[in-house]
C-alpha cells in the first residue's frame, strides 16, 4: 500500500515539474506577446531604431515628391528640405501615434490566420514634415498634401503556433499554483516523505534547467519565417532578447529553490538514520 502511495506521489511530482517548467515561459508569453499592452511596451523603444526611421522617412519623402500637383521647380526646393525634416521624424508627435498604430496592427496580424500586409498611414507624418518645410520656403509657399498615403512595410507571415499560444495563455498564470498544489498533495499522500522531498528538489532542478535551456535557445525555437521577415524580423529578435534576459534569472531562482528542497530532504534523511541505529 505504501508503495502505491509513493508511486502516485512520484507521478504527481513529475506532473508538477512539467507544469513548473512550462509556467515561466508561458507566463512571459502571455504577458508580453499575447497581451497587446505588454507587446506595445516592449515594442515602444524599437521606434527609435535608425533603420526603421530611415525606411519610414524615405517612404514619406517619396510620397510627397511623387505627387503630380507639385511643380518641378518647387519639388527641387522641397526635396533637400524634406530630407532634413525626415531625420527628425522620430521627434514628431505624429510619429509616436503612427508607430503605436503600426505595432497594434502587427500584433493583430500575428494572431490572425494567414499572411497579412502590414501597412502604415503616412498622412499625419507627411503633414508635419511639410509644415516644417513650408516654414523655410520663401513667399509662404504651400506644398500640396498627398491624400490617402499608405505604404506596405512588410508581410506578416502566418504563424499557427502563436494562435496556440494565445489559447494556452489563459491557463499560464495557473500553472505555477497548480504545480505547488501537486507538490503539497504528493508530500501529504506519500509514505516516505523524505525521499519524496529529495525527488521534488531534483525535479525542480530539472524544471529550472529546462527554463534556462529554453531561454538560451529561444532563437532556434522561433520559426525562421518570423524572425527573418523584413521589418518584422528585427522586432521579433528584440522580443527574443527580452525573453532570454528576463527568464534567465527566474530559471536560476528555480534552480536554487530546487537545490534547497533537495538539500533539506537529504538533511532530514540523514537525521532519521541515527535514530534507527539506537534501537535494540
Amino acid at each position: 500500500m505504501d508503495s502505491l502511495r509513493d508511486l502516485i506521489s512520484a507521478a504527481m511530482l513529475v506532473a508538477a515539474a512539467v507544469l513548473g517548467a512550462l509556467w515561466l515561459p508561458a507566463t512571459w508569453l502571455s504577458e508580453n506577446v499575447v497581451d497587446q499592452d505588454g507587446f506595445l511596451e516592449i515594442a515602444a523603444p524599437l521606434s527609435q531604431d535608425a533603420e526603421v526611421q530611415r525606411s519610414l522617412g524615405d517612404s514619406a519623402v517619396t510620397a510627397v515628391l511623387d505627387d503630380d500637383r507639385i511643380p518641378d521647380w518647387i519639388a527641387d526646393q522641397v526635396e533637400p528640405l524634406l530630407q532634413e525634416q525626415a531625420v527628425k521624424l522620430t521627434d514628431m508627435d505624429s510619429y509616436a501615434t503612427m508607430w503605436d498604430a503600426v505595432m497594434s496592427d502587427l500584433h493583430t496580424g500575428l494572431f490572425t490566420p494567414g499572411t497579412q500586409e502590414l501597412e502604415v498611414d503616412l498622412g499625419p507624418a507627411i503633414d508635419q514634415l511639410l509644415t516644417g518645410v513650408e516654414e523655410t520656403l520663401p513667399g509662404g509657399i504651400e506644398v500640396p498634401r498627398p491624400e490617402g498615403v499608405s505604404v506596405s512595410l512588410a508581410t506578416i507571415p502566418d504563424v499557427p503556433l502563436l494562435n496556440l499560444a494565445a489559447d494556452a495563455a489563459l491557463w499560464a498564470p495557473w500553472l505555477g499554483p497548480a504545480a505547488l498544489v501537486l507538490v503539497a498533495a504528493a508530500l501529504l499522500l506519500g509514505a516516505h516523505r523524505r525521499g519524496l522531498l529529495i525527488l521534488a528538489g531534483a525535479l525542480a532542478l530539472l524544471a529550472g534547467g529546462a527554463t534556462l535551456l529554453v531561454s538560451s535557445q529561444i532563437e532556434t525555437l522561433v520559426p525562421n519565417a518570423l524572425d527573418q521577415a523584413e521589418f518584422v524580423g528585427p522586432i521579433v529578435q528584440a522580443f527574443q532578447a527580452q525573453f532570454a534576459a528576463q527568464l534567465l534569472p527566474q530559471g536560476v531562482i528555480l534552480l536554487g529553490g530546487g537545490a534547497l528542497v533537495m538539500a533539506l530532504g537529504l538533511v532530514l534523511l540523514g537525521l532519521r538514520r541515527p535514530r534507527r541505529q539506537r534501537r535494540p
